[in-house]
């Protein structure tokens, strides 16, 4: 994989495998999602252990969305016992019940299904992967003792396979991405929260996607703490030219706008603004038009009702989204100019009130 070490450390094969740690609450997810040609879009993750509160260290389970060209959505959710599961600790070889992920950074095969929905795909890179030097090296140094990782395996890969939708079989095309992420600690509660991108209990509103165009690929999770935190902006972006990453910046931020409750009873933004501030790396705008809201989780379904109470009074209302987008980008990376429009899609990580 070409990289730029400055930017980040070459990735190892046991980047993508299993790290055990015996601290209750750990956890590890491998997620893949992929947009295809004739406008599906998948996103799934295999678990050992659950990041979402209260721990459970023993949760095995698979999770996949399927959406189709208009919005309508098959999702599965599902566990099984430990017995029915493996995990390698030196290459990618990940397998929940009949669920199986296995590849080495190149190339990946995953194979999820269950009733009449699941999908068999290959992944071959493209474009390669990104973890912060020094941060979850690869051997001991994994947790308890060191703080989440977000470790981007492929930020860009032709995806190949079929769907199967209500049980009928479907050959795909398209592109897609894949990432592998630890934490010692239940989702959120340490503050890392979006993989260690350092979003998380601190009260932020967290927008998480990818674009791409010709030779470039630009993968960012950018915010802005609510007012609780000082409205303070927060974010990153990995920005690679063909398969070199040649910037990476912590300089940006994420507004939404003309907000609407449409569906949810929760505010959400028809359009959302990147902003990146870092002369000489990353400077510009992205303008994101919101052209269909495909998921939606109310996070105060699991609370307590004093849980409630207290989010609603000193958090604001918690919730997760996905939306398709339109994106028209005018960045300088590096000193280029960089115009990219296209439609992608993107994840909402909804911590607390205002934008």
């Amino acid at each position: 994989m070409t990289t730029h070490r400055k930017w980040s450390r070459e990735l190892t094969l046991i980047d993508d495998a299993l790290h055990p740690c015996s601290v209750p609450g750990a956890w590890e997810w491998w997620y893949f999602d992929a947009d295809f040609e004739n406008g599906h879009t998948v996103a799934g993750t295999f678990h050992y252990g659950s990041p979402r509160p209260p721990a459970n260290s023993d949760a095995r389970f698979i999770e996949i969305a399927l959406y189709g060209p208009a919005g309508n959505r098959r999702m599965i959710r599902k566990r099984y016992p430990k017995e029915h599961c493996s995990f390698s600790e030196e290459v990618c070889d990940v397998v929940i019940g009949p669920n199986h992920m296995r590849g080495n950074l190149k190339t990946y095969r995953i194979y999820m299904s269950e009733g009449d929905q699941g999908l068999d795909l290959t992944y071959e890179r493209i474009v390669g992967g990104y973890v912060t030097p020094g941060q979850a090296e690869p051997a001991s140094a994994y947790p308890p003792n060191t703080p989440p990782s977000w470790i981007v395996i492929q930020t860009r890969a032709k995806v190949t396979g079929k769907l199967t939708w209500d049980g009928k079989t479907i050959d795909v095309v398209g592109i897609g991405y894949r990432d592998h992420n630890l934490e010692s600690a239940p989702y959120g509660t340490t503050g890392g929260g979006l993989g260690g991108s350092g979003f998380g209990g601190g009260g932020a509103n967290v927008f998480w996607s990818k674009i791409h165009g010709g030779e470039w690929t630009v993968n960012w999770v950018c915010g802005r703490a609510t007012r609780r935190g000082g409205y303070q902006p927060t974010g990153r972006a990995i920005c690679y030219r063909g398969n070199e990453i040649v910037a990476v910046t912590q300089k940006g931020a994420a507004i939404g706008s003309d907000l609407t409750t449409e569906g949810t009873g929760v505010e959400w933004p028809r359009a959302v603004k990147v902003t990146f501030d870092d002369p000489g790396l990353v400077e510009g705008d992205m303008n994101l038009k919101v052209t269909k809201r495909i998921e939606f989780m109310d996070l105060h379904s699991r609370f307590k009702p004093f849980q409630r109470w207290y989010a609603e009074t000193f958090v604001g209302h918690p919730a997760y989204f996905r939306y398709r987008y339109d994106y028209d980008a005018n960045l300088t990376i590096v000193g280029e100019k960089v115009s990219i429009k296209g439609s992608s899609w993107m994840e909402h990580h909804k911590f607390g009130a205002g934008y």
